[in-house]
């Protein structure tokens, strides 16, 4: 079991303090449930429902023998079993061979005698026999013929009859709402039996110590010390345990006995966040819900979001929609303690003025020796108790400013325009860099389009042109390459750098 105890500031609680511990194991460390004793009289011939290994033949029963080898070893008799001898080796085999197995099939011939179900699998072609110790595995539902159903058990030949057995060690619904039958069968059994008829049992409007069961790992129980924080200090208690899984009802039950031995604490959340019918399948186990209705301390259930509904919610004293409604009906609210002492104070005031009012009509009527000097004597312990309440009063207000001026002061250390004015400067750094890395973007860009201009231009054929160079086509467009291909006669264009010439082919020389 580990301890931790820690104690946070509250601001919002008056100046009180909110004091955590969290008590019980580790969820990865949860410890295992006691395995329960076995059946001692499991339908088998030896003690503790384990057939006896295979033992050998008597030595004058018939079958092979030590050293009896003779001439004719080859008509050797094969070994003779007895009955219980030969039930026992098969089950010896039986139990090497499958071990602990599933079996999935539909009920039939379901029965109940002393704590012990009787019934069959079966489906299309096969039936099964089965027994189920309800001591040593009890059924989460109501068994009935027909439902579909998946087994864990082993396999033995029943001695005294020569049966077929599946010993089963685990039973489960299956189908589509296999846990909404589980939990509809326990919720029936259990109101037939008045557990969702106990009386719900307040708890202290100002509670000085709070338990809180869940997972510490868990999103519910921030949100419930967020409200905590908030509200009027207290000491919580955190019991941490499993909200899902297989472990989770041994270990909500633990927490919450864990939380019960203690007898400060005045009252006990049971919470966990939304999830499935299978996640908050935990909190309909039969074992929670009754932990939960014989818990002497009250407890409020928020278990998942405000439509999920679980066994638990029926059984508590409270049922919230959330963890956080959870902790807002629970912490108490300073606001509203505020209003209730205003309404007590004036109550207070007008019982004192009453009583002062009846003790005068009471001095007035009785016959003393000298009234005077009883009601001076009065009105000095009168104006005495009156300075002391002032007095008081000024000292709680004194008290109340100072613990205001310290959450002022706490409060203007993390005023937003520091971090604005951080957020502002980083976000002028930024923008310089922005700045100049796209001016020298640009500047490169700009280099790079000089270049490749260049390149252009002294690839381009008017650049050619501008060194003499000119473009010599024919009228119909076509550019002249060899001077074989102009007659005489043919119209020719010449393209120069500036402009162009009309020319006339007068004649033609080939290079020799």
């Amino acid at each position: 079991m580990s301890r931790r105890k820690t104690t946070e500031n509250n601001p919002g609680g008056k100046g009180h303090q909110l004091e955590l511990g969290v008590l019980g194991w580790d969820a990865g460390t949860a410890p295992e449930p006691a395995p329960e004793a076995r059946e001692p009289d499991r339908l088998a011939p030896t003690p503790g429902g384990r057939p006896s290994p295979p033992t050998a033949p008597p030595a004058d029963a018939p079958g092979p023998r030590p050293g009896a080898a003779n001439a004719e070893a080859k008509d050797l008799i094969p070994p003779v079993f007895t009955v219980s001898d030969l039930i026992a080796d098969v089950n010896v085999r039986l139990r090497n061979r499958y071990g602990s197995v599933w079996v999935e099939g539909e009920l039939g011939r379901v029965s109940e005698k002393n704590g012990v179900y009787y019934f069959v699998l079966k489906d299309a072609r096969c039936t099964l026999e089965c027994v189920l110790f309800a001591r040593a595995a009890a059924p989460p539902f109501e068994l009935k013929e027909g439902l579909h159903v998946l087994v864990r058990g082993y396999l033995e030949v029943f001695p005294s009859r020569g049966k077929f057995t599946l010993y089963v060690e685990m039973i489960e619904p299956r189908g589509e709402g296999a846990l909404l039958l589980a939990f509809l069968q326990l919720k029936k059994k259990l109101e037939g039996e008045g557990l969702f008829d106990k009386p719900r049992r307040p708890w202290p409007g100002v509670p000085r110590v709070v338990g809180i069961v869940t997972s510490e790992s868990g999103a519910a129980l921030q949100d419930m010390l967020k409200i905590a924080r908030r509200r009027v200090g207290c000491r919580v208690l955190i019991a941490n345990a499993l909200v899902q899984g297989a472990a989770a009802p041994l270990s909500v039950v633990s927490a919450l006995q864990l939380l019960e031995r203690r007898h400060d604490v005045d009252v006990i959340i049971l919470a966990r966040g939304g999830g499935s019918i299978e996640d908050l399948a935990a909190f309909n186990d039969e074992a929670v819900v009754r932990a939960v209705h014989a818990c002497r301390v009250p407890v409020v259930t928020a278990i998942g979001h405000q439509t999920d509904t679980t066994l638990v919610d029926f059984v508590s004293d409270l049922r919230a929609a959330t963890p956080t409604e959870a902790a807002e009906r629970v912490f108490a609210d300073p606001a509203l303690l505020g209003k209730r002492l205003e309404t007590l104070l004036a109550r207070c005031a007008r019982a004192t003025a009453a009583t002062v009012d009846r003790a005068f009509r009471k001095l007035s009527d009785a016959r003393l020796p000298d009234p005077v000097v009883l009601v001076n004597r009065r009105s000095m312990e009168l104006a005495d108790c009156q300075l002391r309440m002032e007095r008081a009063t000024l000292a709680r207000q004194e008290q109340a400013r100072t613990r205001l001026e310290a959450a002022s002061r706490r409060l203007a250390a993390h005023l937003p325009q520091r971090r604005i004015s951080e957020r502002q400067n980083r976000l002028d750094h930024l923008r310089g860099r922005l700045e100049s890395g796209a001016v020298l973007a640009l500047r490169d860009r700009a280099e790079a389009l000089s270049r490749q201009a260049a390149r252009l231009s002294a690839l381009s054929p008017l650049a050619v042109l501008e060194r003499g160079y000119a473009v010599v086509s024919l009228a119909d467009g076509g550019v002249l390459h060899d001077a074989a291909a102009a007659r005489p006669g043919d119209g020719l264009v010449v393209r120069l750098a500036q402009g162009r010439l009309l020319a006339t082919v007068d004649a033609v020389e080939e290079e020799s």
